[in-house]
């Protein structure tokens, strides 16, 4: 009968982070197999969810970590993630086009063809850039991580849980400072650090759901936050695009793309609303209480 595994929450923060970063990876390893395959339609968001928590999860516990969350690692992991931003964002947006057409008026349509062209271009180039670089990047990362996880660890260990209640709490605070500076539905910025923060927080909070079913609460409530945060982010990307497609189409193309922007225009003040019901509603209330019954959770165990 093989050894049973130490619970999560009993480990030091080195060893804890050593067994999650090891997950990440192998699920980055998995997303890479999936690239490959043109069919699968999440073979991409497989692949960028494993990078973008792994690198979540090296940023946040960095200081008892010493090399493994170091310069060259972090960049190495920034990389990665930018190099799947393009292919990620065309994804997007072609969605949300396929999703306009057929409820546009017969003179908008070449517009809205003509922006699906070249967002097709676009995203084709953008996964062989994928394909040359990612399977490199990965095993480059990869290697370091593991390697320098063999290093002695640099002063006394300190327990994961009670280093995680004290980002928790950080974070937490973070959060809300962050989305209580958002001015209105066209704060690109102010939507943009809170969706950066929500998400951090998440991924700080999902390895520990197997353990802690407060843990399993707050992931799912912030998963409902980021989602929306994320769905206005796209929104202002959308606009952004729109509006300097405009300029470079033709006479034609152009009575359609204004069609579209108004209607991005529509969808962003209509998800910023929920946004702002989500903040001072219910919701908010009981993601809350979800923090703090973990942070209680996270406390020394009796």
């Amino acid at each position: 009968m093989g050894a049973r595994t130490r619970p999560l929450l009993d480990l030091s923060t080195r060893d804890a982070v050593r067994r999650i970063a090891g997950h990440y990876l192998a699920a980055a390893d998995k997303g890479l197999s999936r690239l490959e395959n043109p069919e699968d339609p999440k073979r991409l968001h497989a692949f960028r969810v494993a990078i973008r928590r792994l690198r979540s999860l090296l940023r946040s516990y960095k200081p008892w970590l010493g090399r493994v969350a170091g310069r060259r690692v972090r960049r190495g992991l920034r990389e990665l993630t930018r190099d799947t931003n393009a292919a990620r964002d065309a994804e997007v947006q072609l969605e949300w086009l396929a999703g306009q057409y057929a409820s546009l008026d017969r003179d908008e349509r070449p517009g809205c063809s003509w922006l699906i062209r070249k967002l097709e271009r676009r995203k084709r180039r953008a996964y062989r850039a994928i394909d040359d670089r990612c399977a490199a990047g990965v095993a480059e990362v990869a290697k370091r991580i593991r390697s320098r996880f063999k290093e002695p660890e640099d002063g006394e260990p300190v327990a994961y849980r009670e280093a995680a209640a004290g980002l928790l709490e950080a974070g937490a605070a973070r959060m809300h400072a962050r989305l209580g500076a958002i001015a209105g539905a066209d704060d690109v910025k102010g939507v943009h650090r809170s969706r950066i923060q929500v998400k951090r927080l998440r991924y700080l909070v999902e390895p520990m759901r197997k353990e802690l079913p407060e843990a399993r609460d707050a992931a799912r409530t912030l998963r409902q936050l980021q989602d929306l945060l994320g769905d206005l982010h796209d929104c202002h990307l959308l606009e952004v695009e729109l509006s300097r497609e405009v300029e470079d189409a033709a006479r034609d193309e152009q009575i359609g793309l204004l069609t579209l922007a108004a209607r991005a225009r529509r969808d962003r003040d209509r998800l910023y609303a929920r946004l702002r019901e989500e903040r001072s509603g219910r919701s908010g209330a009981l993601r809350d209480q979800q923090i703090s019954r973990l942070l209680r959770a996270l406390g020394p165990p009796s």
